[in-house]
């Protein structure tokens, strides 16, 4: 998912794209996994890479890690950017989807996510200005391990809220919205910017959830100017 900021950045900035346990070539857990374990392991690999600073960036479940990080250990982050994500742990709702969704993954593999996530994630514009995004997704969605996917699923139904460490946030911080983003609406993410001193808040138009790759020279413009800001 940020394969088009990595080749934008890395001209200028040593960039880590991490595999989160269960997907890519990570192993998958063997027992259940929290989002708070995820960001050690995020933690963990800057300790054996020796990074002690770094900009931290988030986009959907990747905000939910970051917030879990910005409580562990705010004082190894100079800089945030959190892409079409949300504060707010899920309701009794949203929960319910989540678990309905582990089970149907793990019934019936990868595919049960991709069918369901995949028509949230681009425009139906983009599906036809470029189907061969549309079928780059699929494919990737697809040969995902399912039960990376189921313990992704669960981590993210039981999260905490994180609504409460907005405000305490003293970091620079850049937050991007998709105009379109069913999951996350720009209301959403312009509410949790207003909670944030000094947030900067952008709309991406023409856009839904997954804006990283589907308006890569819009999101990676604002993420280049920001680490700018920051680097300075």
């Amino acid at each position: 998912m940020w394969r088009l900021q990595v080749e934008a950045l890395s001209a200028s900035y040593r960039i880590i794209t991490p595999d989160l346990r269960g997907m890519g070539q990570s192993d998958v857990p063997v027992s259940n996994i929290s989002l708070d374990q995820y960001a050690e392991d995020i933690l963990a690999l800057m300790d054996k890479l020796n990074i002690q600073k770094a900009a931290l960036g988030g986009f959907s479940m990747g905000g939910y890690i970051a917030f879990a990080l910005l409580r562990k250990a705010p004082e190894r982050f100079l800089g945030l950017v959190l892409a079409n994500t949300r504060p707010e742990a899920d309701g009794q709702e949203g929960r319910k989807n989540r678990m309905n969704m582990a089970a149907s993954i793990y019934d019936k593999g990868a595919a049960a996510a991709r069918d369901a996530m995949l028509p949230k994630l681009i425009t139906e514009q983009t599906k036809e200005a470029q189907p061969q995004l549309a079928g780059e997704l699929g494919e990737v969605m697809g040969a995902m391990p399912p039960e990376g996917l189921v313990h992704a699923s669960l981590a993210m139904a039981f999260r905490g809220d994180s609504v409460d460490l907005l405000p305490s946030i003293a970091v620079p911080t850049l937050v991007i919205a998709g105009e379109q983003d069913p999951i996350t609406p720009p209301d959403v993410m312009k509410k949790m910017a207003d909670q944030i001193k000094g947030a900067s808040y952008h709309v991406i138009p023409a856009a839904s959830h997954l804006t990283p790759l589907e308006k890569p020279e819009v999101f990676n413009r604002l993420l280049l100017d920001f680490l700018k800001s920051i680097t300075a």
